[in-house]
């Protein structure tokens, strides 16, 4: 079933736009083959793994699965072992790829479940890229270190071609008449010296070969005959050495073959879960995932063929042509009301009914294939079994089909399947026969649809199947609106009344002459006519509802603002209420602490007066009894008197803030203070004069030591982003601290996210004077050369 249903709704066509944000060609043919409409299980499953991998996204950045379609062929168990060192390399960067994925995923929330099961399916592979890392080298070549003996065989090569090259500068020497003044050279494998042809008689020796115009000579000196003989040999065994370690790897890769071609499946299905969730990100998708709603509701959805968004990537991908010709595209809602099962599309030709019909058949397939749908948030997917299509002309001349029978064998096989869990997509229903017959069987199909229980969304032109779904228990009439005034549809549904096909309109507008329209209302009839007049004024009375709506819903949303602005003032007046009630409460406590500290005053000085046995007079017990009853602005008065004693530049100490300052200025009794190099304004009796000797602040002095064996370059490839800026930021401070002028920085090419990275920290450091790529031969944009500032340097 689900084949038909997939080509109709061109199902394919979004399968490859996804597909094409898809690292890998592993990764493209999963998506481009994924099951049409899988269960509801195996839905639900990949939806998860869409919303998973978006949070993965959002945390991590994208995965790189570069390498794996390069090691792709040598996991088929049928596939013979790999014997070069590039195709070894293939399978150690597959390698490492699966190491580098597994760290990613472990390092995920636990919640995320879908990818840490993928992580348990990958082999740990750090032990065997570490083993045959240290065998192959990341240039191609096998290092020294690979084996004892390979090291021992270049060593004595070394020697052998140092000795040759002295042995034959000493002949050049001693033969300058006869040589050229090119260096010695090498042909057929073997050191020799070009010689003048002229001169051939004055150096012994064997000729390997001549220069194109036969002018020089290419002779091997029988001095170093059998010192190239050794040479041949040492790199003969060289070799043999190199084959051996070759034999070794590739038996290390083909004992864990199974477990790499398991790894690499996971990676696939890694990366076309990674495709989906980008294509989403583009689109601002929404994952739905199969039956987390019991009904099928659409919000603002877009469909992916007809999007603005991806439109470049449509003429990459579909070869769409370039600056074709759409309509706007108007999203679509749409939910049906409750009890209802089919819905029917009526409306004008070109009016967007189809598109309505493959945007929800569509959808559905995207979900459960786990792809983000173009709509907002609210969308929601049932879980179906099964979607059964009728979009398009079913004639067939090779099997004398005809459309409307075609139609019929299509409706026959509809019928024998559906039932609950079923969505059945169907166009221009009742058409390519007699009308009336048409209707009658549009009409039967569609009851008897409704009666199975399945969700069914229809399109159709005939008024007569119209009128009967407004009278059928579970069946609602849609319209697809026109703009009269423009004369063109507006792409818009409108769920609960049968559309106008507005044939008149339409062909009055495309230049049909006056009369055959008038001729044609007239053979309409009366009834016809009737039936229009009722229906467009149902339209005037719907769009007067519509306006009235928006208005109320203007209203209420004015309404909603000014509460959220009263709300906002009320909050605010019940802060300051409390802020007020808490610094009238501050105030009283100080008055009690003022009132307090004077009365202890007074009492203390009656209790000395008593102890002593003075006697205080009249006068001075009356200056006490005002000194314990006057609570009024001491600190005002404090100001008074300390204002007049301040000078402009001379140091005061704060009472409350503490520490010290200089009084920039004095106005009555607010004075200016300068502290730690900001200005603030203080009453005269929150400070006082700083006593004399007042401490000077210490000076701290920081000793820092550093390590001057500082390496000149710093090699970053293999590292994640994170720890590679670590270590970049540490090996820079240390570089500059120890003088360094330059340093170099290597960091390849791969998926230029390291390269991004190293070019930011650089941008900002304070130690880099500044940094370039150098030339291809030491490493172009694989590598960063730096230029380091001096010490004290701005």
């Amino acid at each position: 079933m689900h084949l038909r249903a997939a080509t109709e709704l061109e199902f394919d066509h979004v399968l490859r736009l996804v597909a094409s944000f898809a690292r890998s060609e592993a990764g493209r043919s999963l998506v481009r083959h994924v099951n049409a409409l899988p269960t509801a299980g195996e839905g639900v499953l990949s939806a998860r793994l869409t919303l998973e991998v978006q949070t993965l996204l959002a945390e991590k950045g994208t995965l790189s699965f570069a390498g794996l379609d390069e090691a792709w062929p040598w996991l088929d168990p049928g596939a013979p072992p790999p014997q070069s060192i590039e195709e070894l390399m293939a399978l150690l960067a597959l390698a490492r790829r699966v190491a580098s994925v597994r760290r990613t995923l472990l390092a995920l929330p636990g919640e995320l479940e879908l990818l840490h099961d993928l992580a348990g399916r990958l082999p740990d592979t750090e032990g065997l890229v570490q083993w045959a890392s240290a065998r192959l080298g990341r240039d191609g070549r096998i290092p020294d270190s690979a084996s004892a003996q390979l090291a021992a065989l270049r060593r004595a090569s070394a020697r052998t071609r140092h000795e040759i090259l002295e042995r034959l500068e000493q002949i050049r020497r001693s033969s300058t008449s006869a040589v050229t003044d090119a260096p010695p050279t090498l042909r057929r494998d073997r050191y020799c010296l070009p010689v003048h042809r002229s001169a051939r008689s004055a150096l012994h020796g064997l000729v390997l070969s001549s220069s194109g115009s036969g002018a020089t000579l290419y002779v091997e000196p029988y001095e170093i005959v059998e010192l190239n003989n050794d040479l041949a040999d040492a790199v003969a065994r060289e070799q043999e050495e190199i084959q051996r370690i070759l034999s070794e790897v590739a038996s290390a890769f083909a004992s864990r073959r199974e477990e790499l071609a398991g790894a690499a499946h996971v990676l696939a299905r890694l990366d076309a879960a990674q495709a989906k969730a980008v294509f989403g990100r583009m689109v601002d998708g929404t994952v739905a995932v199969p039956g987390e709603a019991s009904e099928l509701i659409l919000v603002d959805a877009r469909h992916p063929l007809l999007d603005q968004r991806l439109s470049r990537l449509r003429q990459e991908v579909l070869d769409e042509p370039e600056g074709r010709a759409l309509h706007p595209v108007v999203p679509l809602s749409l939910r049906l009301p409750e009890g209802v099962r089919t819905l029917l599309i009526s409306g004008p030709n070109a009016g967007g009914k189809t598109v309505v019909l493959k945007t929800a058949g569509l959808f559905v397939l995207m979900a459960f294939a786990g792809i983000p749908l173009p709509a907002a948030a609210g969308t929601g997917i049932p879980a179906f079994e099964r979607v059964l299509t009728h979009i398009g002309d079913e004639q067939d001349v090779s099997t004398d089909l005809s459309t409307f029978s075609g139609t019929m064998t299509a409706f026959a096989g509809i019928l024998a399947k559906a039932g609950p869990g079923t969505l059945v997509i169907l166009d221009e229903l009742g058409a390519g026969t007699d009308p009336l017959e048409g209707a009658a069987l549009g009409c039967a199909v569609l009851e008897e649809l409704t009666a199975r229980g399945a969700l069914t969304i229809a399109s159709t032109h005939l008024a007569s199947i119209a009128m009967n779904a407004s009278a059928t228990r579970g069946m609602e009439n849609a319209a697809m609106e026109f703009d009269e005034t423009a004369g063109r549809p507006t792409y818009r549904l409108h769920i609960g009344r049968p559309g106008r096909s507005h044939g008149m309109e339409i062909a009055a507008s495309v230049g049909l002459p006056a009369p055959v329209l008038t001729r044609a209302q007239e053979l309409l009839g009366g009834q016809h006519l009737e039936l229009e007049h009722w229906l467009k004024r149902l339209e005037q009375l719907e769009g007067e509802l519509l306006d009235q709506k928006s208005r109320l819903a203007r209203r209420e949303q004015q309404l909603e603002e000014q509460y959220r602005v009263l709300s906002a003032e009320r909050e605010r007046l019940a802060v300051r209420r409390e802020r007020l009630r808490e610094e009238l409460e501050a105030e009283r406590e100080k008055l009690r602490q003022r009132a307090r500290s004077q009365l202890d005053a007074v009492l203390a000085e009656i209790e000395k007066a008593e102890k002593e046995r003075r006697h205080l007079g009249r006068k001075r017990r009356e200056q006490l009894r005002a000194q314990a009853a006057a609570l009024g602005e001491p600190s005002h008065e404090r100001g008074q008197a300390g204002a007049s004693g301040l000078q402009r530049g001379g140091t005061v100490r704060l009472r409350f803030l503490g520490g010290t300052g200089t009084v920039q200025q004095v106005r009555g009794s607010r004075i200016e203070v300068s502290v730690s190099g900001k200005r603030l304004w203080v009453d005269a009796g929150d400070v006082e004069p700083a006593p004399s000797g007042v401490p000077e602040p210490k000076v701290h002095q920081i000793q820092m030591q550093v390590n001057d064996s500082i390496p000149p370059e710093i090699h970053l490839r293999g590292m994640d982003v994170e720890t590679a800026r670590e270590e970049l930021e540490r090996y820079l401070d240390r570089a500059f601290a120890v003088g360094m002028a330059e340093v170099r920085i290597v960091h390849g090419h791969g998926t230029g996210r390291l390269r991004a990275m190293v070019r930011e920290v650089l941008r900002t450091h304070p130690a880099v004077r500044s940094f370039s790529h150098p030339p291809q031969a030491r490493g172009g944009t694989g590598a960063t050369e730096v230029r380091l500032k001096g010490i004290g340097d701005e």
